[in-house]
């Protein structure tokens, strides 16, 4: 593993260290973390040039060009006083700030940026330009819990050049200056990233839970699948069918997805693909034709 070295970025106040390259900034955050040498307080970030074994949900892996994105991982404490429930709006509230970034670049260019639950960022409802993962991480101190979220965001990539049809990047969607100044693009993002981080993680430790700080009303409002008929076509059962179908209904208090089925049930999702459907769908081949996002 590549050493980590700490750099000043305007409107950053917590410690940012930089990596020429690693097999994943989630690494490094936790090798900083687990090294007691080094400080590592509260968003304490790792940005990397590339990547080679970058991880998405579900054990996918995250593949992006050296110096065309920003990626990073921000080491979240949080006090153990906070309700566990409470460590589930971690993503939400990463992918908000996120949101609010890209908005500020693209919203000008006639473009909306809406979020996909669990954890995807995209353009126009349609093409993904960012995506995210947490995970637990050993404390360094018995009075705080820690979480590492990572995130990569499309910055520089050409169109056409992306891995999948479903991508996408701030250059392709006309962002001329990210094409030009990739670095200072991803660096101003980055600190309009953390600034709305941590606002919101602010508020969450302050009221106790996502519901009284805010945060539940605010991502629920920025899931435009909240009210539609959705299908869970990953996992499925042993004959390929997608586990459950329904209407989305909400967000429970731990940040999972509410889904109601037919027969009126209510289930809570806490991971998996969810795809958007106006038609009952059973076979998984079926899922993926209709399937807006990827």
């Amino acid at each position: 593993m590549q050493a980590a070295t700490r750099i000043s970025i305007d409107a950053v106040r917590a410690p940012v260290y930089h990596v020429p390259s690693a097999s994943s900034t989630l690494d490094v955050a936790a090798h900083l973390l687990a090294d007691t040498a080094t400080p590592t307080p509260h968003l304490t970030t790792v940005i990397a040039d590339s990547q080679s074994a970058g991880r998405g949900r579900l054990g996918r892996s995250w593949v992006t060009p050296p110096g065309q994105a920003l990626l990073a991982s921000t080491i979240v404490s949080l006090p153990v006083s906070l309700p566990t429930e409470a460590l589930g709006w971690l993503l939400h509230a990463c992918a908000l700030a996120v949101r609010d970034a890209l908005s500020e670049r693209l919203t000008p260019l006639g473009h909306a940026i809406t979020l996909k639950w669990p954890n995807d960022v995209l353009v126009d409802g349609q093409r993904k330009i960012c995506g995210m993962l947490a995970q637990l991480a050993p404390a360094s101190s018995h009075f705080t819990t820690c979480v590492i979220l990572g995130y990569g965001i499309n910055i520089a990539q050409p169109a056409g050049t992306m891995p999948t049809a479903h991508a996408t990047s701030l250059f392709a969607e006309g962002d001329t200056l990210a094409g030009e100044d990739p670095t200072s693009v991803a660096h101003e993002l980055l600190g309009q990233i953390l600034a709305g981080l941590d606002a919101r993680i602010r508020a969450l430790i302050t009221h106790g839970d996502a519901a009284s700080s805010g945060l539940h009303a605010e991502a629920e409002a920025a899931l435009p699948l909240i009210g539609t008929r959705i299908v869970l076509a990953s996992p499925t059962d042993a004959h390929g069918t997608p586990a459950l179908e329904g209407l989305a209904t909400g967000l429970a208090p731990s940040g999972a997805l509410l889904l109601r089925t037919d027969d009126g049930c209510t289930h809570q999702i806490d991971a998996g693909d969810v795809l958007t459907t106006g038609t009952p769908l059973t076979p998984v081949h079926d899922t993926k034709e209709k399937r807006a996002n990827n």
